[in-house]
């Protein structure tokens, strides 16, 4: 019986698309990064209610893992078996899983060991990682506009979150976890850059939540049943309100938005423009808990803004399309 030969598909450098294409990766990519930035005040809403941050990640998942696996089951033939990848495929969509469920784990490490805005400063180093680990696979090259772009978003970083930091006390552990943390959010972009991408975001992230909530459902046994904070949130509408819009938007949207942006930018301008991520964060404490944008924090954000757009540039010169088969 004759073998179905696997589908190749031509994944088109940046510099190629059109205007139209490039503006709803960067639209995918600002709102991730913008649903992301909820998830700092939901949790806050979620943790007064008595609920543990393992558990309140684990919850999360599984609500988002299972409302992308009921749009899945409502339309079958929009999801790809997974045995019908080439093998390198399957290994690719694995350590992107892996990496991805590993990120939360390692940042609640991180968490326990120090700040969390000294946890922050040191994961949103991740966009660096990023272009150096795209540039070594050679799928992108450095540029004066990308290394400016990158050299400007890592002190519109410092300027957003310097505040935040002074006085923030330094544990070499919680160095390891925050670096760890980076690590494991720069391997999943650039992973899923131009592997698997026959398999819809929806499904890909379903599983990357399901893989995610197994592990952090582990250590929120070893961790909040023992404190009392796994179920005590259980009579919290507050808290289920919280937990539902994380799952909903912080999990299945954010995640869906942000592997259907990379896989139209590419890793380092994704990258960079999920610095949204903090700065959004600032402007939402600010509407919601009342907290004020310092000079600093609002220069900063605009910097930001700066890079965002010298990384959309196109690197001058003729690139080679990426292939996914």
């Amino acid at each position: 019986m004759a073998h179905a030969q696997p589908v190749t598909r031509v994944v088109a450098p940046a510099r190629s698309l059109s205007a139209a294409t490039r503006a709803a990766g960067v639209l995918a990519i600002l709102g991730a990064a913008l649903a992301f930035a909820t998830l700092g005040s939901l949790s806050g809403v979620a943790y007064r209610a008595g609920m543990g941050s393992p558990t309140f990640v684990t919850v999360r998942a599984v609500v988002g893992a299972a409302l992308l696996v009921g749009m899945l089951a409502r339309h079958p033939g929009s999801w790809v078996a997974l045995r019908s990848l080439p093998r390198h495929e399957q290994l690719t969509l694995a350590a992107a899983c892996t990496a991805n469920a590993c990120l939360n784990l390692v940042l609640f490490a991180a968490y326990g060991q120090m700040a969390v805005a000294m946890v922050l400063a040191i994961y949103f180093t991740y966009p660096m990682l990023v272009a150096l680990g795209s540039v070594a696979l050679g799928r992108e090259r450095f540029t004066v506009c990308r290394s400016c772009g990158l050299a400007l978003s890592g002190a519109g970083l410092a300027l957003v979150m310097g505040g935040q930091l002074a006085g923030a006390p330094l544990a070499p552990l919680g160095i390891l976890f925050a670096v760890a943390a980076a690590g494991c959010q720069a391997a999943y972009l650039v992973l899923s850059r131009a592997s698997f991408t026959r398999v819809p975001a929806e499904q890909v992230t379903a599983m990357m939540l399901g893989g995610g909530a197994i592990l952090a459902g582990a250590v929120a046994l070893a961790v909040d049943l023992p404190t009392g904070h796994l179920l005590v949130w259980v009579g919290s509408p507050s808290a289920w309100l919280a937990v539902l819009v994380a799952g909903a938007l912080g999990a299945a949207a954010a995640k869906v938005w942000l592997l259907r942006g990379v896989r139209i930018l590419g890793a380092t301008r994704t990258a960079v423009l999920m610095l949204a991520e903090p700065v959004g964060g600032v402007i939402l404490a600010a509407i919601v808990l009342g907290q004020g944008i310092t000079l600093l924090e609002a220069l900063g954000g605009l910097t930001i803004l700066g890079a965002a757009i010298l990384v959309q540039r196109p690197a001058p010169g003729r690139a080679a399309p990426f292939v996914a088969t």
